[in-house]
């Protein structure tokens, strides 16, 4: 668990896809589902923060737009925990397939759906539709979370003028506090394994930081593919364990 939680910090830094390192190592470790999908948003969300600086500069979209953004983002994130919730490990046991499936398939063709939405992005920002849009993504973010990113992204790039460094800063932001969101309300609810979500966690935020510093010296895209190719292999094992149960 301590290595998939480097390596997720890492994945992180360099292409994304930390969730599909941390949550399988803690369902294989025996944790129930629900619980280690709480435990795993909890040890992934503070790199968001790191990344989130980054961008400060590109957040400049007036504090009554992103005001509106955030709030849309934390209102989903809770509806999205709560609903997490109020589902019971058996059935969510039996959804973590599919989400899996669902949230790699968005991971594979994430450049050919990015690509889509910019020959579609809007000549108007379209203020409703990123309200709503944000709200509906955030609560599967709360519930989930895994590939919220890229479905953030594509919302903003088709619903809005932004260009992909002020979509990516805004992104981030409302992605980290859709995440923190979602980890108070498991923290209160007492759902943490926090025997294994603090060392996990700082191993994390190191594996986030040393990520950073390869970025430049490593192919983001050959990082990318061998998460992929594990995300599949857990995707394609889970669905075959839940069919021959």
């Amino acid at each position: 668990m301590l290595l998939a939680a480097m390596l997720g910090g890492g994945a992180n830094a360099l292409a994304g896809g930390g969730m599909f390192l941390v949550f399988p190592s803690l369902l294989f470790a025996g944790v129930p589902p629900v619980i280690a999908n709480a435990t795993a948003t909890f040890v992934l969300n503070p790199a968001g923060y790191a990344s989130t600086w980054i961008y400060r500069d590109r957040l400049i979209h007036g504090w009554r737009f992103q005001g509106s953004m955030i709030l849309a983002a934390m209102l989903g994130a809770g509806f999205g925990s709560e609903l997490l919730l109020h589902t019971s490990e058996q059935g969510f046991e039996r959804l973590v397939p599919y989400l899996m499936l669902a949230a790699a398939l968005i991971f594979t063709f994430s450049g050919k759906i990015k690509k889509a939405a910019e020959s579609h992005s809007a000549v108007t920002t379209h203020f409703a539709t990123l309200l709503w849009g944000q709200f509906f993504i955030a609560i599967y973010g709360g519930y989930f979370g895994a590939g919220m990113g890229v479905l953030i992204l594509v919302l903003y790039t088709v619903a809005s003028k932004m260009d992909v460094h002020q979509a990516s800063g805004l992104r981030i932001l409302c992605g980290s506090l859709t995440n923190t969101v979602a980890t108070l309300i498991f923290v209160v609810r007492g759902i943490i394994v926090w025997a294994v979500a603090i060392p996990m966690t700082l191993i994390c935020i190191a594996g986030g930081y040393f990520g950073a510093k390869l970025v430049k010296r490593l192919d983001a895209e050959k990082a990318r593919n061998a998460i992929l190719a594990y995300a599949w292999t857990v995707t394609i094992w889970l669905l075959a364990r839940s069919f021959y149960r």
